[in-house]
């Protein structure tokens, strides 16, 4: 009897850390003053998953925005590079928390729950922007797969670029294709379409990740590529 409940017991004490071990291994936490050691030099994704009129009071540079309580919030996650460094951000800690083990799970090897949130970032007096963002208010043109097929049937060189509003890559390529429109102007049809309001390009691009970009030559899809690019890339099919 003794020798089988010092078994049960070591069996116990091994499940104990195993699954301490897979806990720990799932995210880290860390104070979210230290993220402004790698905020300016390393290549990695801030995530704010606040609501929109939290983040009207305030967020930290760069962030992408996510939030929890959006039903399309899963959807929008996977649309994430998955090979980035994630730092996770609320307003105190409590949603980031679920939002890091989430990632885990969903395929994210590298994820950082910032604890102590926003507030502390902005009692820390760190840098944050202050403006209004209101995705759902900004106006975003709806077209439907029938217009996108007239607009590639009736121009020889087309691009279709897809984003969002709330994703950072996305705004930091915005001027990118804005320029690359202006000086194509004439050879080039540029078409913005927001993935949010076109739903049917998830399946239509089999899209993994955002921004997403797609070019055609007289109706024949001849180049595409997701995240940030350069200029020149875009260029040199014209050049």
């Amino acid at each position: 009897m003794l020798i089988i409940m010092r078994v049960f017991f070591l069996i116990f004490i091994s499940a104990f850390f195993s699954c301490s071990t897979s806990l720990n291994d799932t995210y880290q936490s860390i104070d979210i003053v230290e993220l402004k050691e790698v905020i300016n030099y390393q290549d990695i994704i801030i995530l704010d998953v606040r609501t929109a009129h939290e983040t009207s009071k305030g967020y930290i540079p760069d962030a992408t925005f996510i939030d929890y309580y959006d039903d399309k919030f899963d959807e929008k996650i996977n649309l994430i590079d998955r090979k980035k460094s994630i730092y996770v951000y609320c307003k105190i800690g409590g949603r980031s928390k679920k939002v890091a083990e989430n990632l885990h799970g969903m395929g994210f090897s590298e994820v950082y729950n910032l604890e102590g949130g926003f507030i502390k970032w902005k009692n820390s007096n760190l840098p944050y922007y202050s403006d209004t963002i209101n995705f759902k208010d900004l106006k975003v043109n709806h077209h439907t797969p029938k217009y996108l097929d007239s607009v590639l049937l009736n121009h020889e060189n087309v691009l279709v670029y897809i984003s969002t509003k709330w994703c950072t890559p996305c705004r930091k390529m915005e001027p990118v294709i804005d320029r690359f429109a202006e000086e194509h102007i004439r050879t080039v049809k540029v078409l913005k379409l927001d993935l949010d309001r076109h739903s049917f390009l998830t399946g239509r691009y089999n899209i993994k990740s955002i921004p997403t970009y797609v070019l055609y030559k007289n109706n024949i899809e001849v180049w595409r590529k997701s995240g940030i690019i350069a200029y020149k890339e875009l260029d040199s099919f014209f050049n």
